[in-house]
């Protein structure tokens, strides 16, 4: 039985030589038949695009923070554990839709590994701007402001109109993973495709410019202005997000020009930096507010390209971006030097849309 094993082994291995003995003498025309003389596509050693995102983009952030119990009127209860109320805010930026314009440069030193830069920017006008601000208390005052246990109750909203600038750098190393051997009958459809994996680096930053204000609701149980228009206001607020972040990416060859490529990112560890600076309210320094979180990065790209002549290829696709935190911390500086420190209890962002772009290989 061991002998039969023996024999078997043996005659396989002659079986894999003699196979590969007739690959070398197979006339070319029958190797190319059976795809093995199949040319990969030709590499690269520079990749330029430039593309017009039409983005949907939109921002929040929540805070919160205990107040002295000194702010309020009247004089809390006696017992120092329930002396103090929270108060807490929601900001929101929306309908910042300006088309965003990308600009992205590859190279590739050798085969199955490149470096990309990346770089946008924009203005926008027309955004809109929501401001609610909220307190609640764990007691019950017997005049003046009466608090349920617990209870929340709104004591300021405003709208305003926005507008601002978007940038984002970014840079990324990929290498190939995988890539097709195309060794299918030439009768038989085959995509030629690669899977790049890669890792890299992100920043972007909104800075809005907040005007033609008009309170909503003011029942001063903080000082705020009364239930109108805001006159005078310019505010400003600045958003940050970078970190380090990876991913995938895959490639296909469809024929007769066309293409399509689809690109994940993620960053599991992103960073969140704020600051806001209101010009109406004498108590706060500049900027006023400054808060920072921790959160996670999700970005995804799905897009298909034509090559129309030579080195030139249009492209068409849809690009998202998201952005999720759960927690961070908040300080407040006032003018006369002392800060309140709270908490960031929410940052989410997203910008997301189609675009259009052009692609240029050498």
């Amino acid at each position: 039985m061991m002998k039969r094993k023996g024999n078997l082994y043996f005659c396989g291995c002659l079986a894999l030589a003699a196979a590969f003995l007739c690959a070398l003498t197979t006339p070319a025309c029958a190797r190319r038949y059976y795809s093995w003389e199949k040319k990969p596509k030709k590499s690269f050693i520079i990749k330029t695009k430039v593309r017009r995102w039409q983005a949907a983009t939109s921002a929040q952030v929540r805070t919160s923070a205990l107040t002295p119990a000194s702010w309020w009127t009247p004089a809390p209860p006696t017992p120092a554990a329930i002396k103090d109320v929270t108060i807490g805010g929601t900001m929101d930026f929306k309908v910042l839709n300006t088309p965003m314009y990308i600009y992205s440069a590859e190279v590739q030193p050798l085969r199955g590994f490149s470096l990309e830069f990346e770089t946008s920017d924009n203005h926008f006008t027309g955004g809109r701007y929501a401001d609610h601000d909220w307190a609640i208390a764990t007691y019950r005052a017997s005049n003046g402001i009466n608090w349920d246990s617990p209870r929340l109750s709104d004591y300021a909203a405003k709208t305003a109109s926005n507008s601002g600038t978007a940038r984002q750098y970014s840079a990324a190393a990929y290498l190939t993973v995988y890539k097709s051997a195309g060794l299918a009958l030439d009768t038989e459809h085959e995509i030629p495709h690669s899977l790049d994996f890669f890792v890299g680096y992100s920043w972007y930053e909104n800075k809005a410019h907040i005007t033609n204000g008009y309170q909503t609701l003011s029942n001063a149980l903080l000082p705020a202005p009364p239930v109108g228009p805001i006159n005078g206001l310019n505010s400003r607020a600045r958003m940050a997000w970078y970190g380090w972040r990876f991913g995938f990416r895959e490639q296909a060859d469809l024929g007769k020009g066309f293409s399509a490529e689809a690109n994940f990112a993620y960053g599991p560890r992103m960073n969140y930096r704020g600051e806001n600076y209101w010009n109406l309210d004498a108590t706060m320094s500049n900027p006023g507010v400054r808060t920072c979180a921790t959160g996670q990065l999700a970005e995804l790209t799905i897009s298909a390209s034509y090559k129309f002549w030579k080195k030139f290829e249009v492209e068409a696709g849809w690009l998202s971006w998201a952005y999720k935190s759960a927690s961070g911390s908040e300080t407040r500086y006032y003018a006369n030097g002392s800060t309140l420190e709270g908490d960031v209890t929410r940052v989410r962002a997203a910008r997301k849309g189609a675009f259009l772009g052009l692609t240029w290989r050498y």
